[in-house]
């Protein structure tokens, strides 16, 4: 079930247990109270017993009038209480119960004729009402009885007073009773959200303390069963994204200490030869000559180290910029093969062109290409390990992209390593001693060059190791 229903469900039993002790509570009222409310009413039916005897009581009275201790012994003989006022309402004598005075004060200020005995009754209270004068002063005078004792825990009550009384004591426990709900359904959910929250807690103090190997185990079906897994996968690429960068910092160290290594040679020679000329050594024009070739030689080849480097680290950063333009790939890889085969000669290797397109547009930076092939042919210069490399260059069409393979005539590289020739620093020898070293870089430029241009560049044993290089054509 996912979080959000659980909630909606959960917020709607609240509502409804709510509800459903609210009609519970207004439905026990209404039952206590539904055959005891009547609205006030003049009426002569359901009259206490008696009352005629005490209306009979209060016209005597009305003649002659008797003291107000007198006249409440008098009722009290028939079961009835007295409550005496004045015209302006105060009250001059009273032993009526609560319940009782209640209903004689609705009638306080309703007009009244003085020559008659009125009767009364409200929800059960019978009330005889009349006017004495005694002493040359005018009384309201009520006597009272009621049929039905009403009290609450001993307490003699009035009808609405035990009305709101029940009402307030009961919707206490209405509340008592929803809190008491609320907090059940809040805690059950409270504890359904926080299950996964302390997951992803505990997981992150365990990254924190560089544990990468524990995952969180959650498997209910909600929203934080995709949180955890995110996170789960999150910390697994976290772990290889540091073993890489631990490998990667290994490979910088050796390449850094290897190119020191490969710096200190030519170096070393550079300062031998220095050293043969200023020694005299080289005494002829000829030695002369000689070691100042060679010196020449050699500090080239640390300039090509060190450009290495620094191509390396444009690469890292992000600062090599591409300037791609629509050429035409034939005429430039014609062009290319040309020139490098007038180095071919010089250096004793050999290098050709099969095409089988024409007129074949692409968009690409000419001189970072160059340097891709060059790095091509460098490679299997180095690691061909023939007595003649040969190396022979074609292109072909593909649906709308172009293919150009490079391809030597050495032996390949072995299967398991076959995976790794594009990756930064990778040296098919590891061994720094071979003759044919190299800093694991020229691959690995290649890849990248040729995925800014949006191609793709794979690598395979055909009868020697063959690159191909993929681009798409312009239209």
């Amino acid at each position: 079930m996912t979080m959000k229903k659980r909630i909606f469900i959960s917020n709607t039993a609240i509502v409804l247990v709510s509800l459903l002790i609210l009609f519970g509570v207004f439905g026990g009222a209404f039952g206590i109270f539904k055959d005891e409310y009547m609205s006030g009413m003049e009426q002569e039916a359901g009259l206490a017993d008696h009352i005629y005897d005490i209306q009979t009581l209060l016209m005597e009275e009305q003649k002659i009038p008797d003291s107000w201790e007198a006249l409440s012994q008098k009722a009290g003989a028939y079961n009835y209480e007295l409550y005496v006022t004045d015209m302006e309402n105060k009250v001059q004598y009273s032993n009526v119960r609560h319940s009782e005075e209640e209903f004689i004060e609705a009638f306080e200020n309703t007009a009244f004729s003085s020559e008659q005995v009125k009767l009364y009754n409200m929800e059960g209270v019978t009330i005889a009402r009349c006017i004495i004068t005694a002493d040359g002063t005018d009384y309201n005078v009520y006597v009272a009885c009621s049929e039905t004792s009403r009290s609450l825990w001993g307490m003699d009550r009035g009808m609405f007073e035990m009305f709101i009384i029940v009402f307030v004591i009961m919707g206490i426990i209405v509340i008592a009773g929803l809190l008491f709900c609320s907090q059940i359904f809040t805690k059950r959910l409270i504890n359904k959200i926080m299950k996964p929250v302390e997951e992803l807690n505990h997981a992150a103090q365990r990254i924190n303390q560089g544990d990468l190997d524990t995952p969180i185990t959650y498997d209910e079906k909600d929203e934080f069963l995709e949180v955890c897994s995110t996170f789960n996968t999150m910390q697994q690429n976290l772990k290889a994204g540091m073993e890489q960068n631990a490998a990667y910092e290994k490979a910088r160290t050796e390449m850094v200490s290897g190119i020191s290594h490969d710096l200190r040679t030519p170096l070393t020679s550079v300062k031998g030869y220095v050293k043969g000329m200023l020694d005299g050594i080289a005494n002829t024009p000829e030695k002369q000559q000689r070691y100042l070739e060679m010196s020449y030689q050699k500090a080239c080849d640390m300039d090509e180290l060190l450009q290495k480097l620094f191509y390396f680290s444009k690469l890292e950063t992000g600062n090599m910029p591409f300037f791609l333009q629509k050429t035409e790939l034939n005429s430039w890889m014609e062009k290319y093969i040309s020139e490098k085969q007038i180095e071919a000669e010089e250096k004793g290797y050999s290098i050709t062109l099969k095409k089988e397109i024409i007129n074949c547009f692409v968009q690409m930076d000419v001189e970072q290409m160059k340097r891709v092939f060059d790095n091509l042919i460098e490679n299997s210069l180095k690691y061909a390990d023939a007595s003649v490399v040969e190396i022979s260059a074609s292109m072909e069409k593909r649906d709308k992209d172009v293919v150009i393979s490079v391809k030597d005539n050495g032996n390949g590289i072995d299967d398991e390593k076959l995976l790794h020739v594009f990756e930064q620093f990778y040296r098919g020898d590891e061994s720094r001693t071979s003759k044919n070293d190299g800093s694991g870089l020229g691959l690995y430029v290649c890849k990248y060059i040729v995925e800014e241009h949006g191609g793709t560049i794979t690598a395979k044993n055909q009868n020697g190791f063959l690159v191909e290089i993929e681009l798409t054509v312009e239209e």
